[in-house]
């Protein structure tokens, strides 16, 4: 099972209510382990089919997110500038993200706090291309933003390569700081 896949079964127990966190006890690593068996045995778990299934399964692009990852993939080796939105410019993330949407006619917030309040929310599980992932870096809650392509990629605005690039939802810096996705197609 892929590290994706356990986030979102167990924030799925979780989420539901049927599974709570508990301190481990004071007595020792194996009786925490015993109550956490015994909450998670109450929870009900989706099987591995359904899981296969979901992972798997991605979603075909429809004309408006096929437009939007064009778009995404052309905007590739732009220049990162804090504040940007547009290609003369250059851009940071929520900028670009912004951008790309505005051009299959989609209006978005400006910033990525902002455009994480739009839209529906997506299970790590459930992503599919044209989704935005949202991460937490240099402030708490949703600081930077990617568009998802497939294949655990995005495409985003990389400070540290200065260029807008792609970026692996695997890699250690985006798995510690992923915050959430939201799906506004």
């Amino acid at each position: 099972m892929t590290r994706w896949a356990l986030i979102a079964v167990l924030a799925g127990a979780l989420l539901s209510g049927t599974a709570t966190a508990q301190a481990a006890p004071a007595s020792g690593y194996n009786q925490f382990v015993q109550s956490l068996d015994s909450v998670l045995a109450g929870a009900v778990m989706p099987v591995a089919d359904e899981l296969q299934m979901a992972v798997r399964s991605p979603a075909l692009p429809n004309g408006q997110t096929a437009q939007i990852l064009a778009s995404a993939r052309n905007m590739l080796g732009q220049p990162v500038v804090w504040g940007g939105a547009s290609p003369s410019q250059g851009f940071d993330c929520s900028g670009l993200v912004q951008y790309v949407y505005r051009q299959a006619g989609i209006n978005l917030p400006r910033t990525a706090d902002l455009q994480f309040l739009v839209g529906r929310t997506v299970s790590p599980l459930a992503l599919q291309p044209g989704d935005l992932v949202y991460f937490t870096t240099y402030e708490p809650g949703a600081s930077h933003v990617g568009i998802y392509i497939g294949g655990d990629k995005f495409i985003h605005t990389s400070f540290s390569q200065g260029i807008v690039a792609v970026g692996d939802m695997n890699d250690a810096y985006f798995v510690k700081r992923y915050y959430g996705a939201k799906r506004v197609l």
